[in-house]
C-alpha cells in the first residue's frame, strides 16, 4: 500500500506541473525611440514617419504558446474617440495616429484588441528577438497650430495571445512623439498699383490696392512701406497700410489674410502738368518682416 500511495502522489505532482510548464513564455519590456517630424498647415498629407519597437521573448521547454500581442494606447493627450494628439502647452494640438502600415490604413494606437499587433514566434525553444515597424501619420491637412514643438508619449505593452499580462512582468514601455510646427510666411497675392485720377485744384482723391499674406497661426509680423508720402507731377500724396502708418503689426492666422494699401491726394493742388493730361508714377517698396 505504501508503494501505491507514493505512485499516486507522483502522478498528482506531474498533473499539477503540466499546466504551469505550458505557460512558460516570457517577454522583455518593449523599447522604441519614437519618431519626430515637422508639420505645416499647408503641407502635404499624409505626413508619414517610421519607428521601430524591439524586445525579446523566451520559450521554455513544454510551452505551447508561439504568439503574443503588442498594444499601443492613445497617448497622453487623447481627443474624444481616442484620436492621438501632440501638444505644446498652448491651446492648439496636432492630430496624428500610429499605424501598422506605411499607407496609414491599419491603426495600431487603440484600446481595441483587434487593432493590436499579433506577433508570431518561431516554434523553437530559447530566446528570440522581435522587431516591429510602425508609422506615425498626420492625415489631416490645414490644422491651424502655433509655432512650436508638439509632444506626446504613447504607452505600449506586450501581452499574451489572450490579452493578459505576462506573470511576473508588466512588460510596459513607451515611445515619444515630437512634431515641430515651423514658422512659415509668404505673400500669396502681390499688391497692384495705387492708381490716382486727379484734376488740378479738385477735391481729395482716394485710391487703393490689396495684397494677401499667409503665415503660421499667431506668428507675429510687421509690414512697412519705404515711405508713407511722396510727390508725383507736383502733387503730394499719402499712403498707409490697413489705415495705419508704417510699420503695421499683425499676426498670422494660418489662412490667407487680406491687407490694403490706401492712398490719397489732398484737395486743391495745382500740380506741374502743363498739358491737357499727364501720367507719372513712383515705385514704392513693401517690406514684411517675421
Amino acid at each position: 500500500m505504501r508503494t501505491l500511495c507514493l505512485r499516486l502522489l507522483a502522478t498528482l505532482f506531474l498533473l499539477l506541473l503540466g499546466p504551469w510548464a505550458r505557460a512558460a513564455l516570457s517577454c522583455t519590456t518593449p523599447q522604441s525611440t519614437g519618431f519626430s517630424t515637422a508639420y505645416a498647415a499647408a503641407g502635404v498629407v499624409p505626413n508619414v514617419s517610421q519607428g521601430t519597437v524591439n524586445f525579446t521573448c523566451t520559450r521554455s521547454a513544454g510551452t505551447d504558446a508561439t504568439s503574443m500581442l503588442l498594444s499601443a494606447d492613445d497617448g497622453a493627450h487623447p481627443a474624444g474617440g481616442g484620436q492621438n494628439q501632440a501638444q505644446n502647452g498652448k491651446k492648439n494640438n496636432i492630430f496624428y495616429e500610429v499605424y501598422k502600415d506605411s499607407a496609414c490604413g491599419s491603426v495600431w494606437t487603440s484600446k481595441v484588441q483587434a487593432n493590436f499587433w499579433l506577433i508570431d514566434l518561431l516554434n523553437v525553444l530559447g530566446t528570440q528577438s522581435v522587431s516591429v515597424s510602425y508609422w506615425g501619420c498626420i492625415t489631416l491637412a490645414g490644422q491651424l497650430v502655433s509655432v512650436g514643438t508638439y509632444l506626446d508619449t504613447v504607452g505600449m505593452q506586450v501581452l499574451d495571445n489572450k490579452n493578459h499580462p505576462f506573470p511576473g512582468c508588466t512588460c510596459k514601455g513607451s515611445f515619444d512623439i515630437s512634431i515641430a510646427s515651423p514658422a512659415t510666411f509668404e505673400i500669396t497675392a502681390a499688391p497692384g498699383d495705387v492708381a490716382f485720377s486727379y484734376t488740378a485744384f479738385g477735391p481729395v482723391v482716394y485710391a487703393s490696392t490689396t495684397f494677401m499674406t499667409t503665415g503660421t497661426l499667431d506668428l507675429p509680423y510687421t509690414m512697412a512701406l519705404d515711405a508713407d508720402s511722396g510727390v508725383v507731377t507736383g502733387l503730394n500724396y499719402n499712403l498707409n497700410i490697413d489705415s495705419q502708418a508704417s510699420p503695421v503689426s499683425a499676426r498670422g492666422s494660418g489662412a490667407a489674410q487680406t491687407h490694403t494699401i490706401n492712398g490719397s491726394i489732398p484737395a486743391g493742388q495745382a500740380g506741374t502738368c502743363t498739358t491737357g493730361s499727364c501720367t507719372s508714377s513712383r515705385v514704392h517698396t513693401l517690406t514684411i518682416t517675421y
